[in-house]
Formats: structure tokens, sequence, C-alpha cells
């Protein structure tokens, strides 16, 4: 699954029916054409291949839910600044250490999920309650279909931030996302 927003590329709000993304995708199938742009032919079949691949993602009922999860629930990126006093010297080792285990599992994010995945529970056998880390082993999950063990993760990081409205929200859309 691509990391873009298919809904932009078809030209249509998130609330479009399958008429409406069917009339998108036709129109935008003429529009980008390669016969219809000769003198940018390779643009031409980029843009094709992209709207075929929205297409095809917001056109499958499964998909699309899927979809709509991973746009409104995105990968955590940004890690908050932790201090350590002097006595503290191994503490602040494990902390680098994650925050390089981390940073391996966002590289890896969009590419490959499952070698994200053991990133961030790397980061998470080094500091354990590091939220960023369980949230974003719960978004990969998702992405390998393992609902109930991503629900795991993010029960983890409420318990870790009780008070984080976003994630009541994800535990939401993950249940939107389980129900068939």
């Amino acid at each position: 699954m691509s990391e873009q927003n298919y809904y932009e590329i078809l030209e249509v709000y998130p609330a479009a029916n399958q008429e409406e993304i069917e009339t998108a995708y036709r129109m935008l199938l003429y529009k980008y054409h390669p016969d219809h742009n000769p003198e940018r032919a390779d643009w031409a079949h980029l843009m094709t291949s992209k709207v075929v691949e929205a297409f095809q993602c917001l056109s499958d009922p499964e998909k699309r839910k899927l979809h709509n999860f991973q746009i409104y629930c995105p990968v955590k990126s940004r890690v908050p600044e932790r201090g350590f006093f002097f006595f503290q010297k191994k503490q602040k080792k494990q902390w680098e250490g994650a925050r390089a285990q981390f940073g391996a599992g966002l590289a890896l994010f969009s590419r490959q999920k499952s070698k994200a995945l053991s990133k961030f529970r790397e980061a998470v056998l080094q500091w354990p309650k590091f939220p960023e880390a369980l949230y974003n082993i719960g978004l990969c999950l998702v992405d390998l279909r393992k609902f109930e063990d991503a629900r795991t993760y993010f029960k983890k990081v409420k318990a870790v931030n009780p008070k984080d409205p976003e994630i009541q929200r994800t535990l939401r859309r993950l249940d939107a996302l389980a129900r068939k």
C-alpha cells in the first residue's frame, strides 16, 4: 500500500461514492493518457499509473478502509527530547539506542513493514515506555492485517499516555477497520 493519498490523486473527497470515484477515474485517465500528452509521455505514463493504482484501492471496500486508516492515523516520526541527569548515564545510553532503532524503523516504514516492525520492537526492548515506537508497531501490524495484535499495542500506548485523545481516535478507527 502506498503512502499517497488516493483521494487527492483522483481529485475526489473522502466521502465520495463509487460512482463519483469511477467518473473521476475515467476523466483523469483521459486527461493523463500518453496519447493526449505526447510531449510529456513519461510524465503521462507515471500519472496514469498513479490514477490506476488509486482507483484499484478506492474501488475495493477493504482496501479503501485500510487506506482511510492510514490517512487518518499517520506514522509517528517526531520524538520529544528527554533530559537526563549526570547520574543517569546508563538510561541515557538506552534512550539513545532506542532512538537509533526508532530512526531505522522510520527509514524502513514505507518500503518494508516487517523490517520496520522489528526495528520498532527493538526500540521498545531498549526503552519499554516509548509511545511513538509502540504506536508505530501498531501501524505496522495494521498494514500486515494483524488487527488484534495492533489493538494490543495501541492499548499499551494508551497506558503510557492515558490523556492522549489521538489514541482513542486510532482505536475507534481500528475497530471500524476490523469490522467486516
